[in-house]
């Protein structure tokens, strides 16, 4: 079993105690068992229903953005209620999806069907991608030896707030969300549109 290396820990030491307490970590593995990526879990300690997720070694992967490479790479976070305990194997999946298949991920993308994977039922069926601004202050990028890591947000939305973000573009769909400051958290949300 691969262990995290040094930089990967200092990446979780770093996350997990701006993100929320009680942290602890989970491999999650692709469906061949080839390849690990790591989930730390944190509750948030002013709702004691809901855990924060961070992934841990998606920034082992060079990124690229408009297929140029990057001098940054990137990690996950998420939340839910934690009643979805599928809500970490969707950020794993997400991190899944950008090493080893190379998806691009930047504030404003949008990787469809994660949610709908998990939760069938569920009116938020995609994942939308921004700035982790719940944490904005504190969440600053992370100098390590070997790589620079920013974060992004995984935001769960409708069908009808993608259709809605393809038309008008995601600065408008963000001012529509904090126009019916939407809980970015809630898989349960309706969904504004």
């Amino acid at each position: 079993m691969p262990t995290a290396t040094d930089d990967n820990k200092q990446i979780a030491k770093y996350a997990a105690p701006i993100l929320g307490i009680n942290p602890s970590a989970r491999r999650y593995w692709d469906d061949d068992r080839k390849n690990s990526i790591d989930v730390f879990s944190v509750d948030d300690p002013t709702h004691a229903n809901i855990k924060f997720y961070g992934t841990i070694g998606v920034s082992d992967t060079p990124l690229k953005i408009n297929n140029e490479p990057q001098s940054f790479r990137l990690e996950l976070v998420s939340g839910a209620d934690k009643k979805y305990s599928e809500a970490p194997n969707i950020l794993s999946t997400c991190g899944f999806y950008i090493t080893k298949d190379e998806w691009e991920c930047r504030p404003g993308t949008v990787f469809k069907r994660m949610v709908e994977m998990y939760y069938p039922e569920k009116q938020m069926k995609h994942i939308y991608f921004t700035s982790p601004f719940p944490w904005q202050d504190k969440l600053k990028p992370l100098e390590l030896e070997t790589k620079k890591v920013v974060w992004l947000l995984a935001v769960p939305i409708s069908d009808n707030e993608l259709n809605y973000k393809m038309e008008k573009g995601d600065q408008a769909l963000e001012e529509l969300f904090e126009e019916n400051e939407i809980d970015v958290f809630d898989l349960d949300r309706k969904s504004t549109i």
